[in-house]
């Protein structure tokens, strides 16, 4: 047990997934709370705000990570500038393509544009390695959602107007918040400069662009191809078997990627891929085994029978959460070893990927539910093949002289 918990990939996810937990407790209250059609409105409009928020600084984010910026009124300008800009085409997008109401727009709009702004505010407390009110920043939102659904559930609200607004009035205490405390600390600060290289900004942000897509890929396909219920039915299956997958996602390519740039010889880095790769398959397996046994459960009595969680919707829910995991590996080597026209490679590859799993998706639709999950999985299978190929090329040769910056792989 022991070699388990001193796996850094394993203890970020333990972390991540302490936060998931409340993000899946809060898909399953509202769940069994709403209408299976009110609540596909749920998971839509989540999946939207999810890839809107991260996305709405358009690369500042990632800027300041790498940079000393100074965290003051300049700074917060340029950040409302790219947040606004990416709300107004995400609710665009929204309006237009998933013909949302003025309030779920609206909803889309103003969470993008604050939630935004709090990942810039995460972002610069994780640059200077305060992870204490990083993490709180990144992981609140779970909580405000699951605060939300219990509003919800409390009161008996008949559809999901409550819960979304109250999601999106969550993100004004934790901008603040996490600003405030910038402000009276940036005099104390040696950082001067607070301009920011654009052209290195949307750089990164057409990098993480690709990867927050993938991951809501079939929240945004089955709106098209598929009944309402079958996305509230994709909500509830995410909530309980994509869980682990998508924390053990996470902690893999947070703790991995910086240990991989750290080594040099091809051997080490060969053992460090094996020993996580090793624990973490263990972990994937228990889990798993233990989805498989709590699903029905969860099913019959949280949820009251209002969703069948079949056999073979379980095993696309598994299959395609290994794929993931699989992918966290490939792409985690990938950023830290590939070369810088690698990485280009590898995200127009990247798009390709998503453009294969739509397609594969839509098709997949005539079977089912199961059918929009394996082919959207195709495009993961797609993804990690892409990203293999290069990181395979740094651990099988000598390592070449690093790069003066870092790669990026969404």
């Amino acid at each position: 047990m022991r070699q388990f918990w001193q796996s850094p990939a394993l203890r970020t996810a333990g972390i991540y997934g302490a936060a998931g937990a409340g993000f899946a407790a809060a898909n399953l209250i509202l769940a069994r709370a709403l209408p299976s059609h009110e609540y596909a409105l749920v998971t839509l409009v989540v999946a939207l705000v999810n890839i809107g928020y991260a996305l709405a600084p358009l690369g500042i984010d990632s800027v300041v990570n790498r940079l000393s910026l100074e965290a003051g009124p300049r700074l917060l300008r340029q950040t409302l500038l790219a947040t606004t800009a990416t709300g107004v085409g995400l609710a665009l997008v929204a309006a237009v393509a998933y013909r949302t109401s003025t309030l779920f727009t609206a909803v889309v709009f103003v969470s993008t544009v604050v939630g935004g702004v709090t990942t810039v505010a995460a972002a610069q407390f994780q640059s200077e390695r305060r992870f204490g009110p990083s993490l709180a920043l990144v992981q609140a939102p779970n909580l405000v959602l699951f605060l939300a659904a219990l509003v919800t559930a409390a009161v008996g609200a008949p559809d999901a107007r409550l819960p979304l607004v109250l999601m999106a009035l969550g993100w004004f205490p934790l901008a603040v918040w996490g600003w405030r405390r910038l402000f009276r600390e940036r005099h104390a600060k040696s950082a001067a400069r607070a301009d920011i290289p654009w052209g290195e900004a949307l750089s990164f942000a057409g990098m993480q662009a690709s990867g927050l897509v993938m991951v809501q890929l079939e929240r945004l396909i089955l709106p098209h191809v598929r009944p309402p219920h079958d996305l509230a039915t994709f909500g509830v299956l995410g909530a309980i078997a994509g869980s682990l997958f998508r924390v053990l996602q996470m902690g893999v390519g947070y703790s991995l990627l910086p240990r991989l740039r750290a080594v040099d010889e091809v051997g080490r880095r060969r053992k460090l891929v094996a020993r996580e790769a090793r624990l973490v398959g263990v972990v994937v397996l228990v889990g798993s085994a233990a989805i498989w046994i709590v699903t029905p459960w969860v099913e019959r009595w949280l949820l009251g029978g209002k969703y069948h969680l079949g056999a073979a919707l379980l095993i696309a829910a598994l299959v395609s959460g290994m794929a993931k995991v699989i992918n966290s590996f490939t792409r985690a080597a990938a950023a830290a070893l590939a070369t810088p026209a690698e990485v280009l490679a590898i995200n127009v590859l990247g798009w390709l990927a998503i453009g294969a799993g739509v397609a594969a998706g839509i098709v997949g639709a005539r079977w089912g539910l199961a059918g929009v999950i394996y082919g959207v999985t195709a495009g993961w299978v797609l993804r990690s093949v892409a990203t293999f190929w290069f990181a395979a090329r740094h651990l099988r040769t000598e390592a070449r002289a690093p790069a003066t910056r870092p790669a990026v792989v969404p």
